[in-house]
């Protein structure tokens, strides 16, 4: 399965206690995520942005990509349109939380944009969004096993503004032919069971939130 890693230019912690990168992973770094992956010793494959938070010379060895000002995708959105043209099974959006929150909801709205254009293409692949202590996914009419330790949180939101035919496995409160809206915040905090959860929509978009306290 191919993976395109993407360093946003806000992230708190650090890139490794986010994610382990394994060596076929492709690293894209929007803008000034460079100095994110440089801190940690990480060469990233490409560099996309306006660029506009540089002032040193950047290594001649990374593909830049480079962008005017003034555009109408943000730098993350470009990096995520790159990562979709290459077809990759799985993008996962390191940082991008926790900073301003516009650019917070900007990238759940590049995830959206995503999760949309697969499902138009009838594609089963995976968006996620995560720092060292949170993880969000957007699951539109699909099904998804998740790992993770008995007791720990995940909260079921819907982006669209119905999410119908909810079925969960292995968590405190499950859920079976449920329906979420987006005006009430019924799925907020359940917790795993198991060290696996289980979780599906027939049709609507999804979000699925795991947090670490």
């Amino acid at each position: 399965m191919s993976r395109c890693i993407i360093i946003t230019a806000y992230l708190e912690g650090r890139i490794k206690d986010s994610i382990e990168i394994q060596k076929n992973d492709f690293i894209i770094c929007a803008d000034g995520g460079y100095r994110y992956a440089k801190k940690e010793k990480i060469t990233p494959h490409l560099l996309i942005g306006d660029l506009d938070s540089f002032t040193e010379k950047l290594p001649d060895e990374i593909q830049i990509i480079k962008h005017p000002v003034e555009k109408d995708d943000t730098d993350t959105m470009l990096c995520i349109k790159h990562a979709v043209q290459h077809n990759f099974d799985e993008i996962v959006l390191i940082g991008g939380m926790g900073g301003r929150i516009d650019h917070t909801l900007s990238n759940l709205q590049s995830m959206s944009w995503t999760a949309d254009y697969w499902t138009s293409q009838n594609d089963k692949h995976k968006i996620s969004m995560r720092d060292a202590k949170n993880q969000v996914i957007i699951l539109q009419n699909n099904s998804i096993l998740l790992e993770g330790n008995i007791g720990d949180k995940i909260s079921l939101i819907s982006y669209s503004e119905k999410c119908s035919g909810i079925f969960t496995q292995g968590l405190k409160w499950p859920l079976s032919d449920a329906t979420l809206t987006n005006s009430f915040p019924v799925g907020i905090s359940n917790e795993f069971t198991d060290t696996a959860a289980a979780v599906s929509v027939e049709e609507g978009k999804l979000l699925i939130v795991l947090s670490k306290d």
